[in-house]
């Protein structure tokens, strides 16, 4: 994944104020050589009709092609919750609930890997996951 971020305030006749704009590169910690996996689930499509519970997203969990996960990136249309479990780093697991809508992209530690993605509200995603097997 790269690309570059550009912002500022948007132009209208009578002129602009304040006129500063930015430009940001995006890159993923790999840099230029790119991110190597070993497993991958592609860009998968899904409708989300659940705006009171949890559902479990495909291609990552223990029994999934993605195991172990180094890299998620999702898009929504619609404002959701996204629960991320990942390793602790000691044995055990720590979920997090993150509010998002639009674009979402995470790199995980290796020692700290993605096992496993649930979501909840309504909408229109595409995700992917890659890592270990």
């Amino acid at each position: 994944m790269t690309g570059v971020v550009e912002g500022g305030p948007e132009t209208s006749s009578a002129g602009v104020f304040p006129a500063a704009r930015f430009t940001a590169p995006l890159s993923l910690l790999a840099g230029a050589s790119g991110k190597q996996y070993g497993a991958g689930t592609g860009i998968l499509v899904r409708t989300i009709n659940s705006p009171s519970a949890m559902v479990p997203l495909d291609g990552v969990g223990p029994t999934s092609t993605v195991t172990q996960g180094d890299f998620l990136y999702l898009k929504s249309d619609g404002i959701m919750e996204l629960e991320l479990t990942t390793d602790d780093g000691a044995g055990g697991q720590t979920v997090v609930v993150q509010p998002i809508q639009g674009v979402y992209a995470q790199e995980f530690p290796t020692t700290r890997p993605l096992e496993g993605l649930r979501i909840q509200g309504s909408g229109k995603i595409e995700y992917l996951v890659t890592g270990n097997i």
